[in-house]
């Protein structure tokens, strides 16, 4: 177990690619802190992963509230008494043609994908400062790097988490605190799960993938789990896309 005793917090942990992340920490012995908004769902993870033998608990998170995300680092710090790994993975998505763009839009995306982000990071920071250790893990997307029809607000909050990732990096490289950034590309988890029932866009969209598939939960999983253990400790300030090739061509 690379992480036995480690304590890591995933945003956005309830669902989808984040209850991977929850539940693979826990599997390599991380005690976890599932932050979400869907309590229901969120509690229902963390009870499976204690009754799988590991630990975790539900903190109700908005990260779109600065107070929220101070509470789920007290909270943390209360029940397991630091916190080594945050896995800010909480995010939202609209698609809309650039005409059709709305100012809410734009005004919810920043909210979660940015300032949500930053502050978890920053109330995370504060403690890892205290232990002069500590794995921030941002999740981005290859949307941050290449251009989409009717992502242009979401390509540019996506694109906002590389220079946030890099000025953390730089600021905590002193305090034995490491900062990095993974980019995935299209996922079968999420929305791209429901899209993918449509077998016409699956065609079009794995063929476009040199690996011919789409990601999967376990290839996003051992990214988090490298820059969450002690095999990333000379690595920060990085970027690590995990696209199956689509961001060579």
């Amino acid at each position: 177990m690379r992480l036995k005793g480690k304590v890591a917090v995933v945003t956005g942990g309830a669902k989808g690619i984040g209850e991977a992340y929850s539940t693979g920490l826990a599997a390599e012995g991380a005690n976890v802190v599932i932050a979400d908004i869907d309590q229901e769902v969120g509690e229902r993870v963390a009870q499976s992963i204690n009754q799988s033998g590991g630990k975790a608990i539900f903190v109700h998170t908005d990260v779109s509230q600065q107070k929220d995300t101070e509470n789920m680092v007290a909270q943390t710090v209360k029940t397991f008494k630091r916190i080594d790994i945050l896995v800010n993975n909480a995010g939202i998505l609209f698609i809309a043609p650039i005409e059709e763009t709305t100012e809410e839009m734009w005004d919810k995306l920043l909210a979660v994908n940015v300032k949500g982000l930053f502050f978890c990071s920053q109330a995370a920071a504060k403690e890892m400062k205290k232990q002069k250790s500590g794995k921030i893990i941002n999740i981005s997307s290859i949307a941050a790097i290449g251009g989409q029809a009717g992502l242009c607000a979401y390509s540019s909050t996506k694109g906002a988490v590389l220079p946030i990732t890099r000025v953390f990096a730089l600021e905590l490289v002193d305090f034995n605190i490491q900062v990095n950034a993974i980019l995935p590309g299209t996922t079968d988890t999420g929305m791209a799960a429901e899209a993918s029932k449509d077998p016409v866009w699956k065609q079009q969209v794995t063929e476009s993938i040199p690996m011919k598939r789409l990601g999967r939960t376990i290839d996003l999983l051992g990214a988090v789990l490298y820059f969450a253990s002690s095999d990333s400790d000379y690595c920060t300030g990085q970027t690590l896309i995990v696209d199956g090739g689509s961001s060579m061509i």
